[in-house]
């Protein structure tokens, strides 16, 4: 007969297992199905299949999002959320479909530009097309590169950037100080009010890449102190 200490040991052990087993079988980035438009910056030049947007309303499986002259915040229907950049256009499927301009995107997410993937869990990267050129540019994390006319799956690091060209993966470089300050106070960054998911551990990696330039704020709220309230 086993004591009550031996049942709940028993119990957490099988509770562990299973817990493991379910995370093994779930694929490391659910599919998106939709995305939500979370913010509209400069303007109202926000387009879903080419009708003006507005904050909350939705872009389905298939459909194109697009900017003019404003820019805009996304939250995908898998929990990770986006920025765009003005004159972007993507297309809400599988990955995030790229199709010009530039994004940032954060959290279980894969993105794709022409014939280029990129796989990501939980990483902080940004995408940019230019004509057939493509870039990305990863901020926190990791992702693995591939594109479709080769094997070659190319590991990005935190720090790092490679560019695209004719379907071929260049060579991975750091990014600068100075292209990091230049990112941080442009145009992906600044004046949106919802924070990105983990801004906290974005801030981190940037202190530790970083050490020696003044980071800008990211959108982390800074705390004021309350003032106790007198008891009358």
């Amino acid at each position: 007969m086993w004591g009550r200490s031996q049942q709940y040991l028993f119990l957490f052990v099988i509770s562990a297992v299973i817990s493991l087993v379910v995370a093994i079988a779930q694929p490391a980035t659910a599919q998106i199905t939709q995305a939500t438009v979370t913010e509209i910056l400069d303007g109202n030049q926000v387009f879903i299949q080419g009708q003006q947007a507005a904050v909350n309303q939705v872009a389905s499986q298939g459909q194109q999002v697009r900017t003019g002259s404003s820019r805009a915040g996304l939250r995908f229907s898998n929990g990770a959320a986006g920025r765009m950049r003005p004159n972007t256009s993507l297309v809400i499927g599988q990955c995030i479909q790229l199709q010009q301009g530039a994004i940032i995107a954060n959290g279980p997410t894969n993105a794709c530009a022409g014939s280029v993937r990129a796989a990501t869990r939980g990483t902080t990267f940004i995408m940019e097309v230019e004509g057939e050129k493509y870039k990305c540019l990863v901020l926190e994390g990791s992702l693995a590169m591939t594109a479709t006319n080769s094997d070659k799956e190319v590991i990005i690091e935190e720090g790092k950037q490679v560019e695209v060209e004719k379907s071929q993966i260049g060579e991975v470089r750091s990014i600068s100080p100075e292209e990091i300050l230049e990112i941080l106070n442009g145009s992906l960054f600044q004046g949106f009010t919802r924070e990105l998911p983990g801004i906290g551990n974005l801030r981190q990696s940037l202190q530790r890449l970083y050490p020696n330039i003044q980071l800008p704020n990211l959108g982390i709220p800074i705390g004021i102190p309350r003032i106790p309230r007198l008891p009358f």
